[in-house]
């Protein structure tokens, strides 16, 4: 029987086309109005975000963007200027403190977008004390074009139910076996972060701020 890990692998390489689930597949209506790079509109036509793991995708309908950054530290000025604008995508989550996800008008990167950084001010008071450096940026990047990140999600799509597949030894199991599953665990993160850097090479996934590596690494097992 085919491992996880090859499955994970062969995944990584898979035509993308044979990832995208037309039942899950949300697509803009507007697409053609914006001014993004040709691949990036394209790969929105044809393909769209899936709309049933991690992110909640949910278009604008105009055709200027509507997001506007706020460069609230040096971390915002490192990915946009006053004058940059995004398309809005949707959430990159499904919850309130979800960033949302814009793709920069020009360019066609994609970032995360908050009206404001998120910090422990932010948190109920019982949190506070745990989380008093706690600093989510107003912008931070998620990819380095519409298309990739189109790319990246269909394929995270698929390895979320793969990574369901490695099993969690029961309580009172040797240690070696719970090793075991803990390294087998650590193989498949490997695996589609190192996809996804060959994807999109302006990732690092190993970068503790980035967004992609710390879904994986949270999300994988």
């Amino acid at each position: 029987m085919t491992s996880v890990e090859d499955r994970l692998t062969a995944l990584m390489t898979a035509p993308l086309e044979t990832l995208v689930d037309p039942g899950h597949r949300v697509r803009p209506t507007a697409v053609r109005g914006w001014r993004l790079p040709e691949p990036d509109l394209l790969a929105l036509a044809e393909y769209g975000l899936p709309d049933d793991v991690l992110m909640t995708p949910s278009f604008q309908t105009g055709a200027e963007p509507t997001l506007v950054p706020n460069l609230a530290g040096p971390r915002e000025r490192e990915l946009a200027t006053a004058d940059d604008r995004f398309y809005d995508l949707g959430l990159w989550g499904s919850h309130d403190r979800t960033p949302r996800m814009g793709a920069v008008r020009g360019d066609g990167r994609v970032l995360a977008v908050r009206s404001a950084p998120l910090t422990a001010a932010d948190l109920t008071p019982a949190l506070r004390g745990y989380h008093a450096d706690l600093y989510h940026p107003a912008i931070d990047f998620i990819s380095s074009s519409v298309a990739r990140f189109v790319d990246l999600a269909w394929r995270w799509r698929a390895a979320v139910p793969l990574f369901a597949a490695l099993t969690e030894p029961p309580l009172g199991c040797p240690e070696a076996e719970f090793d075991t599953y803990l390294g087998g665990c650590d193989d498949c993160e490997r695996i589609v972060l190192r996809g996804f850097e060959r994807i999109d090479p302006a990732l690092r996934a190993d970068d503790a701020r980035s967004l992609w590596g710390q879904l994986v690494t949270d999300r994988g097992c």
